[in-house]
């Protein structure tokens, strides 16, 4: 591990990990097959838990996709944020998820946006005025990522970008027990939750407008 590297938090609770979570993505990627499915980025994480599979589905909605895309990546969060909520100690897909792959081609453009991102995130993030129980804050952060799940899946620019942010910067603050991470998630999720009433109330009293 290079010396600025520093053991990473980002698996099961109070399970340090040796690689950072970019690293392991970028690894991922250096494979001569044509594909990569969901079931080889599984196996990759098995031993970093929800956090890092948070990290991955959300953050993939920080770039630029194909419209469409942020409902293909938010069905995950709620799949697994539910499962968190619910007390499941590893994360779980069903086999035709796990089937589903992209080319080899696409993965390695989807991590050369998203690994100088996680890296910094990653540098920044530390053990620092964690407020209660870690076991307290999977619940509460896992509520948190169930409820800004659904509007990263809505189909609608800008709406996702926000609450995807909001599910990064907790899942680091989770993964590290970082409480500045915490609270910067926290302000996102505010932020969010609050363009979304917005946007929603200006398009019902559009409607009210038109057809009223």
């Amino acid at each position: 591990m290079n010396a600025d590297e520093k053991p990473s938090n980002w698996g099961p609770a109070g399970n340090q990990t040796e690689r950072r979570l970019s690293s392991v993505l970028v690894q991922l990627g250096e494979t001569n097959a044509d594909r990569i499915s969901l079931d080889d980025i599984l196996s990759a994480l098995s031993e970093r838990g929800f956090v890092a599979l948070f990290i991955l589905f959300a953050a993939l909605n920080l770039v630029p996709l194909p419209p469409g895309s942020s409902t293909i990546f938010g069905i995950p969060l709620i799949l697994l944020s539910s499962q968190l909520l619910i007390g499941m100690e590893n994360p779980w897909f069903p086999a035709f998820l796990r089937r589903k792959s992209m080319s080899i081609t696409t993965y390695r453009r989807f991590i050369l946006k998203l690994e100088p991102l996680l890296t910094r995130f990653e540098k920044l993030a530390r053990p620092r005025y964690w407020p209660l129980p870690q076991a307290i804050m999977e619940r509460i952060i896992s509520i948190l990522v169930l409820l800004l799940s659904f509007l990263v899946v809505l189909p609608i620019p800008l709406v996702n970008q926000l609450p995807a942010l909001s599910i990064v910067l907790l899942s680091i603050g989770l993964g590290e027990q970082d409480g500045v991470w915490l609270g910067t998630g926290l302000l996102v999720a505010a932020l969010a939750a609050g363009f979304a009433i917005g946007l929603a109330a200006s398009v019902g009293l559009a409607a009210l407008h038109i057809f009223g």
